[in-house]
């Protein structure tokens, strides 16, 4: 997100709580009848509706909608770690006009079926993310907890990691390669 649009979603977000808290603050000094000017104020509509039948369904899907919204709003300002695809130019050469474009995470997700079909490695996967401002195509690898020595997986790995700079040329993305232990079926065997 822009520096300008995290300020003013933050200012808006703060302007709309303070309204909130302002208006539950009313509403309690109404209901203690400690709200300056009550008198004055003609709300016999509210205590009607306050009787009415319907008033507990309508508040309640009124709380409902503003749920939703409420989580429609955070799942929207999610972090996106995500790169996808990248535009860079065709050529070094200004005369030439034209742009390229690469799907990094379907570069991650071919490189990380290569290394899985290494032996020592079970399984991997791949994906672009954003990294402190840096594009990173990062793959996981899982592998086999039989697997003595890292040299034959060290090697795949390193040359994995040398495909994937070699067909990423001239894309801004630095790669990472994630090398984890699997679980022998008898660490994971459950106890009865």
């Amino acid at each position: 997100m822009k520096r300008a649009t995290a300020s003013v979603d933050r200012t808006s977000t703060a302007v709309v709580g303070l309204a909130l808290i302002a208006l539950g603050g009313g509403a309690i000094a109404w209901e203690r009848g400690k709200f300056p000017g009550r008198e004055r104020i003609d709300a016999a509509f509210v205590d009607t509706a306050l009787d009415a039948g319907w008033w507990p369904w309508a508040l309640a899907a009124a709380a409902i909608v503003l749920v939703l919204l409420g989580l429609r709003w955070l799942l929207a300002h999610l972090p996106r770690r995500s790169i996808g695809i990248v535009a860079f130019a065709s050529t070094a050469d200004a005369t030439v006009d034209g742009r390229l474009s690469v799907d990094l995470t379907t570069a991650a997700r071919s490189a990380a079926k290569s290394l899985a079909a290494h032996d020592g490695v079970v399984s991997a996967t791949g994906r672009s993310v954003s990294d402190r401002g840096q594009r990173v195509v990062e793959i996981t690898a899982t592998l086999d907890p039989a697997v003595t020595s890292l040299d034959t997986i060290s090697t795949a790995a390193a040359q994995t990691r040398d495909d994937i700079v070699t067909s990423l040329d001239g894309t801004p993305a630095a790669v990472r390669i994630l090398l984890q232990c699997g679980t022998s079926r008898k660490q994971s065997a459950r106890v009865s």
